[in-house]
Formats: structure tokens, C-alpha cells, sequence
């Protein structure tokens, strides 16, 4: 049989204890000394605004595209803009009616005219290119760093 003071310490709740402060004023300095979590990320690509060097090489050519671009993360306000540069580009024909390659072209051209805020002068308007396969190449880069800001990747960190 157990005394009270060891069924007391025996049924001790320490789990339950809130490491919430007493005063709403310690709180508040605590929260507010707290690193925002987008400023304590490490990589790069966590960041609203990404720089990256681009190169690649069209496979049977000698001919080599490179540079330095800078990609931002779309605010939804943006990502509207996109969807209308899109619609846009499929001069009025409904998406569904648009073959697979044409509509991913425009959806990748339309994304990146406003994502990319920094380019070198041979991406300045990506309707000249002409290559489909850079054009994705490119998209992928855009894509890895918004999948990484979003918490997208494998390697995310589970808290």
C-alpha cells in the first residue's frame, strides 16, 4: 500500500504543465524575441527571392544558354495575373480544347514573365526561345525553389 505522498508522486501530471508564462507581458516577449521562421531558414531557396545560375546545353549543339536569374514567389494577387496572361496566350481557345504541349508552354512562359524579377538578356522575353526543352529546364528551377519555400521537398524537416 502506497502512502499519499507516493501515490501523489506516483500520479504527478508534470506532462500537463504548461511552459506558457504567467503574465500576458512575458508572453508577448517571448513570442516577440522568437526568429521569424522564413529569416531562420537556411537554404537559399527558402526565401521569397532566390538567385540561381542557369546553364545548360542543348544536347547535339554547341551552343550553351547561361546566366543569372532571380526568382520571387508569386502572392496570390499575382498567381490571378498568371492565370489571365495564360488565358491570353490561348488566344480564346478554351484550356481543355489546347494540346498538352501548347498549354504547358503558356503556363510555363505566363509563371515565369512575372516570377522571374531578373533574367539575362537572352530570357527577357522566353516567347523568343526555341527550345521547349530549356524553357522546361528553366520552369524546373522555378519550380524546385517554390516546392522549397513552401516546405514541398522530401528533406523538409518534420517539427
Amino acid at each position: 500500500m502506497l502512502s499519499e505522498k507516493e501515490l501523489e508522486e506516483e500520479f504527478k501530471m508534470d506532462h500537463l504543465k504548461s511552459d506558457v508564462p504567467e503574465k500576458t507581458e512575458d508572453l508577448k516577449k517571448e513570442i516577440e524575441a522568437t526568429p521569424d521562421k522564413e529569416e531562420s531558414k537556411e537554404d537559399p531557396k527558402a526565401q521569397r527571392e532566390y538567385t540561381f545560375h542557369f546553364h545548360w546545353k542543348a544536347p547535339k549543339s554547341t551552343k550553351v544558354w547561361e546566366g543569372d536569374f532571380t526568382n520571387k514567389i508569386l502572392d496570390i494577387r499575382t498567381r490571378s495575373q498568371v492565370g489571365v496572361m495564360r488565358s491570353r496566350l490561348a488566344l480564346g481557345v478554351p484550356l481543355e480544347s489546347l494540346d498538352e504541349l501548347t498549354a504547358e508552354i503558356n503556363l510555363m512562359i505566363s509563371h515565369m514573365a512575372y516570377s522571374l524579377i531578373k533574367t539575362p538578356k537572352w530570357a527577357e522575353d522566353l516567347r523568343d526561345l526555341t527550345s521547349v526543352r530549356l524553357l522546361q529546364e528553366l520552369y524546373e528551377e522555378v519550380l524546385a525553389h517554390e516546392a522549397t519555400f513552401h516546405g514541398y521537398t522530401e528533406d523538409k524537416e518534420v517539427s
